[in-house]
Formats: C-alpha cells, structure tokens, sequence
C-alpha cells in the first residue's frame, strides 16, 4: 500500500475515532520502564527498548498506548471522570518476524460506568475499525478475564495458586501444564513448619534470626522468608482433584457466546460453583451485541481465551490476524487506575488497538480476487 493510501487510511482511522467521541491526544514516547514491568508483567520486559536516565531510572520507549493514556486520563484531571480518547502514532515492541518500530491506533473508554454498553460500543467500533481497511467477515476470538477469576474464587484453592494460575491465563498450554503437574502429583517440602500460617513461620525464622545475629538473609526479612515458604509450601501440595478437573473442563468450552453461556451454566451447576454474577454479565453482554447490530456468528468466545497482558480485568477480544499477532485487540482493564495513580481508585476502563501494519496486509486482496 502506497505512502498516501497509508495516510488516507489512517486519516479516516482518526476521523472514525473522533467521530464515535474519542478526543484525539498526543504523548510522549519515553516512560519510567517499571510502570509498564508493573501493569502488564514480567513477560513485556523482554519486548522492551530500555534505556537509563541521568540520575539511573530505567526508561523505556513506550511499547502501547493503553497505559499512556491511562497516566495522561490520570494527570489531566478528576480520575473518575467519564473520557474517551484516541491516538495513532508509533510504539515500540520487539517482535519476532516483525518491524519493531510500528504504528498503532486506538482509543481508550475511562469512566462510564454501563460496562456492558461500553463493551458492545468498544466491540461495534473495533468491526468498524476493522471494514475501513477492507477486512471482510472477521471471525472474532472473544473471552473473559473476569469470568475464570470468578471460577478461581469458587474453587478451593491455595491463594498462591489463585495467583499462579490468574497469572497464566492467556497461555493456555502453560495453564494446563500447571493443571496436570497440581493434581496430586507434588509432595510438600519436609519440614515441622509444613501447613503453619505465615506468623507462625515467622516466629520460628526469627528465633533463628536472633542465634544467629543476622536480621535479614539473602536481603530478605524474616516476614518476606516466611511468606515466600509458605507459599512454596501450598504450592508443593498442589490443588484437589475436583478443582483440577472442574478447571480443565471449563477451559474446554467454545463456541458460539449463546452456546458457550449454555455450557457454563451446565458446568457452574455440576460442579456447584459461584459463578451466578459472571454468568449474568455475560448474558447481559451478549444482549448488548445484538442490540448493537454485532452478528453472534461473527463471535467466537474461547473459555480459555485470556490477552497476555496482566491488566485485564473482564470482556476481552482479537481479530485474529492469519499471519503474526493480532489486526486488533482490546478488552476492560478496570483495575489499572487503582495501581497508578495517587488516588488508588478503580475506574471502569475499556479499549482496543489496531496494528496498522498487520490490517493493511489483512485487507488487501488475494492474487486474482477482487
């Protein structure tokens, strides 16, 4: 695609955005590289272009927009303000077989608190998005971050398991791995302090602090070794074979939304699991597709299906691209103000992306097709 069709095309992008009430902003490239480490996890960093400032902070040339914005919506007024913003300009990502310099679009929901209006208005506007560049009949891969949290919560599960397989969520053949290597096939480290309660630990740390003279060790105090064995501990033991096979039964279902919401119900019952509030979000979800006009046929939802990026919190979605990576993809991340900004609030929080290199060539087309 030539310079200028680029320009046009990226020019109505813009104008697509505006127009839905998404305030065209412009930010900086360079950011502090721990905020990006901190909300969207230890796998970014390896995809990072980092470099040091003067007085020794790491920086970082910022590989999205989704956290720049947030800093921007935080910094530029009340956190829990109703806002919509959109961008396009270039961000910076390792990735293999691709430019790791690349443009990127968007735009960014904070502050409306009809969740489920706001993700069928993000999910309408990404299809939108997506028919500008000529992408005929996405299938779209859709998910549910806050659902398999629920599914975590109902279970009886170690709170350092919760946090390792929330952790996981999004790679799906590392997911269950942990799902098989838990299943009672692990034993507890031999030790008198197996199944005692982090206070209790640290007692029995301390008194060997204190015949020793040593107040910490390795760097860390009694009350971090503590919590590190115990954690340890209930990891080793791994997790009941009924939350085993209820967690590999539910990242089985996909399908149609209407079909998998069907399943989902079938298993919550058998398996006598919490998941009432998450299942109502989700039918509420679905009815807000359909009276946006959004096909259900044009939906896939996958129980596994997770972005792999630490700050989403619910509804989440791709159009999968048929070479590297995703033509689009966002979902709700209502927890990121909580984590940076000074107020500590939760703001209700939805977007999308758009890598303006991959749907160029997606919407191209084929060798003798017009």
């Amino acid at each position: 695609m030539s310079d200028k069709a680029t320009g046009n095309k990226a020019g109505a992008l813009r104008a697509l955005f505006t127009g839905a009430g998404h305030k065209f902003i412009e930010l900086p490239i360079v950011y502090p590289a721990r905020v990006f480490v901190e909300l969207a996890g230890e796998d970014l960093r390896r995809q990072l272009y980092l470099t040091s400032a003067d007085g020794g902070e790491e920086l970082a040339l910022r590989p999205d927009f989704t956290i720049p914005v947030t800093l921007h919506h935080l910094a530029s007024g009340i956190a829990t303000r109703k806002a919509g913003y959109s961008y396009l300009g270039p961000v910076f990502r390792l990735r293999p077989g691709e430019s790791a310099e690349f443009i990127q679009a968007g735009v960014e929901s904070l502050g409306r608190r009809d969740a489920t209006a706001a993700d069928a208005d993000m999910l309408k506007l990404a299809f939108d998005a997506a028919a500008l560049f000529g992408v005929k009949k996405p299938k779209v891969r859709i998910g549910d971050s806050a659902l398999f949290a629920a599914l975590l919560n109902s279970l009886d599960l170690s709170p350092p398991w919760r946090e390792r397989l929330a952790r996981a969520f999004g790679d799906t053949p590392r997911l269950k791995k942990f799902i098989a290597s838990a299943n009672g096939k692990s034993e507890p480290p031999h030790s008198e302090l197996v199944g005692a309660d982090v206070a209790t630990v640290r007692a029995a740390i301390g008194e060997r602090f204190a015949t020793t003279g040593l107040g910490e060790a390795g760097g860390r105090t009694a009350e971090e070794i503590a919590a590190r064995f115990v954690a340890k501990a209930e990891l080793a033991r791994g997790i009941p074979k009924r939350a085993a096979g209820a967690l590999t039964a539910f990242l089985k279902i996909a399908g149609t939304p209407e079909k998998s919401l069907a399943a989902l119900r079938t298993l919550a019952k058998r398996e006598q699991l919490d998941l009432d509030d998450a299942l109502a979000a989700f039918a509420r979800r679905i009815a807000a597709f359909d009276a946006h006009g959004i096909d259900a046929d044009a939906l896939a939802f996958a129980a596994d299906f997770g972005r792999r990026l630490d700050y989403y919190t619910g509804f989440v979605f791709e159009f999968p691209s048929p070479r590297n990576g995703p033509l689009i993809g966002g979902g709700r991340y209502d927890s990121m103000t909580a984590h940076i900004g000074d107020g500590k609030v939760a703001v209700p929080a939805v977007g999308f992306s758009v890598w303006l290199d991959r749907i160029e060539i997606a919407g191209k087309p084929r060798a003798g097709k017009r």
